[in-house]
């Protein structure tokens, strides 16, 4: 497999012709039914332009022989090559400037191929040979308009091509090239021009070919030949298809996908081929050489230019459209060099002082961070009345302190947080309780019953009908503190009984709300607090001394704006009361505590519980009488039962608002 590529060096060139990638599979084809093998074949069409003269070159296998007619409204140039096939893909091709607006072809019938060229103007043209290549030559614009006669193909003397064969290169007549011909310089796209652009090239399929240089044609018949079979497989599908599907690199390589098969080919002679197919000016360390063998397929050919500056230690720069190949160990010491120039270069020169006005950092707090960016003669102070910093250093290092600057000293964004820690509390207490008292007498008045518990709040009547005190009571379960009570009593002559229900119930539920709020800085600390100091004594070494320990609501927080508009906050919620449900130890309170400390991010205006506890307590008490307060249904008369339930919860809440402005 060989690779043929367009020979023009200084001008502008726009190809059709076989498609790179399928060129190589196609050649190894059979020759199709319908093609004999005395039809030429056009394998590729070109459009190019110099200072002097445009032309069209149409190449191919075989011998071309042309009619051509001019026509007008519009102007153009139809060309009518008979016993000739066409294998290109691309029908339609762009001009570069005038007279040539453009080049259509098309196969007219199955053995005649139609080029059409379009022009601005009826210009001049002439029509001449370069070996198997059909050349027609046109006059410039302006001399078009002067009435100049249009230079003949005679007196030009046709390029010499280069070709990339199976083996090493011949040696090349390259006198061709020295041809003392004029050539506008055109511009490349501005994406090219870049320096840390990647190299570029066609978008499309189209891969530039060229024809074969007459001092290897010998080496190369084999490939030309099969070329041709692939040209005459290519043409019955080159009908049904105008347009070429673009090829697109994957990963960071966009150049324009090649295929070359070399063995043995000098280094040098293949940054040439990629001169050639990039379109960018190529220079040459003196120190590169070496030979190449490389097969790719398909392969961009900025890919397939890292992978041969990997594989012989070589590197490239790109400055415009200038590529510059050198080999590692010359960058490296131009690189030292320039790096011990510049270092000269800021020891002779004298540092200055200049002085620059903060709004918004502090100067003490922004100079160690510049520090870290002066040359080693620089130092930087700062003014803390007038937050100034004065800066001494070399003048190539102040625009990257003042760059810093600018990108430090910017105004921060506020946000406002409010807190809300919130206490319920529940209680329920139930008691129930019983008394009962009962005597009973002989026929002879003698008391036979008794209780050793007192006596019943039931007057009872004595047997000569005066009244006498309660009962005695037999069991004693009065509730603590009665809210309601239901009693019992009989008297008869020989028996009496009293019998008492007490019985209490309460409920309770508090709500405690503590809503602290605070606005602050973006990355700046903020406390807010509300509440008692109170003041401890201690005595060290005969001394005393007074100590205050805070009892308050206190919220501390640290926001941090997102990129992403959310507020990362780094928080603790306290609150912190005197507790006198315990009793005092010199005088000294206990404290209730509830805190909690977290980090969250939280939307902005977003409210998030960020911590809470939830305790509760439930009790039974139960006193009855031994046994009997065990029995079932008549068990409960002989106890006492109380029941509380208490329960209380905490918790906090946050909320973050970021402040517009």
């Amino acid at each position: 497999m060989k690779t043929n590529w367009p020979a023009l060096r200084n001008g502008c060139l726009i190809l059709a012709s076989l498609a790179c990638g399928t060129a190589p599979l196609l050649a190894q084809s059979q020759e199709s039914a319908g093609v004999t093998a005395k039809a030429a074949v056009i394998s590729s069409v070109a459009v190019m332009q110099a200072a002097q003269r445009a032309s069209v070159r149409v190449e191919g296998d075989g011998r071309l022989e042309a009619r051509g007619v001019r026509m007008q409204n519009p102007d153009r140039l139809v060309l009518d090559f008979a016993g000739t096939r066409m294998a290109v893909q691309k029908t339609i091709i762009p001009g570069v400037s005038a007279p040539v607006r453009g080049v259509r072809l098309g196969q007219y019938r199955p053995d005649v191929v139609r080029v059409v060229v379009d022009l601005t103007s009826a210009t001049p043209y002439e029509i001449g040979r370069d070996g198997n290549t059909f050349v027609i030559y046109f006059a410039s614009a302006a001399d078009a308009d002067n009435g100049t006669k249009a230079i003949t193909a005679s007196l030009i003397e046709p390029k010499s091509a280069f070709h990339y064969g199976d083996t090493a290169p011949r040696n090349i007549e390259r006198r061709a090239w020295l041809t003392n011909v004029s050539a506008p310089r055109f511009a490349l796209p501005s994406e090219l021009t870049k320096s840390n652009a990647m190299l570029g090239s066609f978008i499309g399929n189209d891969q530039p070919t060229r024809p074969e240089d007459s001092s290897a044609q010998q080496a190369s018949q084999q490939a030309v030949q099969q070329a041709s079979n692939a040209a005459a497989t290519l043409a019955p599908s080159a009908q049904q298809s105008t347009t070429a599907t673009p090829v697109v690199a994957s990963g960071k390589y966009t150049g324009e996908p090649i295929s070359v098969n070399l063995k043995d080919v000098d280094l040098r002679d293949f940054f040439r081929l990629i001169h050639e197919i990039s379109g960018l000016n190529v220079v040459l360390d003196p120190a590169v050489k070496g030979t190449l063998t490389i097969v790719l397929d398909e392969v961009p050919w900025d890919q397939a230019l890292d992978i041969v500056l990997q594989n012989n230690g070589l590197d490239k720069q790109l400055n415009g459209n200038v590529l510059r190949i050198a080999t590692r160990d010359t960058l490296k010491r131009e690189a030292e060099t320039v790096r011990d120039l510049q270092r000269a270069q800021n020891d002779a020169t004298p540092p200055i002082t200049v002085t620059r006005v903060l709004s918004y950092a502090k100067a003490t707090t922004l100079t160690p961070t510049l520090k870290k960016f002066l040359s080693p003669k620089g130092d930087i102070l700062s003014d803390d009345r007038s937050n100034q910093l004065i800066i001494r250093d070399i003048p190539i290092t102040i625009p990257v302190i003042d760059n810093l600057i600018r990108q430090l000293d910017r105004k921060s964004q506020q946000v406002e947080i409010e807190a809300r820690v919130v206490s319920a509390s529940r209680s329920f207490a139930q008691d129930i309780g019983t008394e009962l008292g009962f005597s009973g007498t002989t026929t002879s008045g003698r008391s036979v019953f008794s209780g050793g518990q007192g006596n019943t709040s039931v007057p009872a009547s004595s047997p000569d009908g005066t009244s006498a005190s309660g009962l005695p009571l037999a069991t004693s379960f009065r509730a603590g503190a009665p809210t309601s009570g239901v009693g019992f009593s009989h008297r008869s002559a020989n028996f009496a009984i009293d019998f008492f229900i007490t019985a209490a119930e309460s409920k309770g539920v508090g709500k405690l709300l503590s809503k602290p709020r605070l606005t602050t800085q973006n990355n700046e600390k903020a406390t807010v607090k509300q509440g008692t100091k109170i003041p401890i004594q201690t005595t060290i070494n005969n001394t005393v001394s007074v100590q205050y320990i805070d009892a308050v609501l206190k919220l501390e927080v640290t926001p941090q704006i997102t990129a992403d508009g959310t507020v990362y906050m780094d928080v603790l919620v306290e609150n912190t009361q005197v507790d006198n449900g315990i009793a005092r130890i010199q005088g000294i309170p206990a404290l209730d505590t509830q805190s909690a400390e977290t980090k969250i991010l939280v939307a902005d205006g977003g409210t998030v519980v960020i911590g809470g506890v939830i305790v509760t307590q439930q009790r039974v008490d139960v006193t009855q009488v031994p046994v009997v307060g065990s029995l079932p249904l008549i068990g409960n008369l002989f106890k006492r039962t109380n029941v509380s339930v208490s329960s209380q919860e905490l918790l906090f809440f946050l909320t973050p608002r970021i402040i517009p402005g």
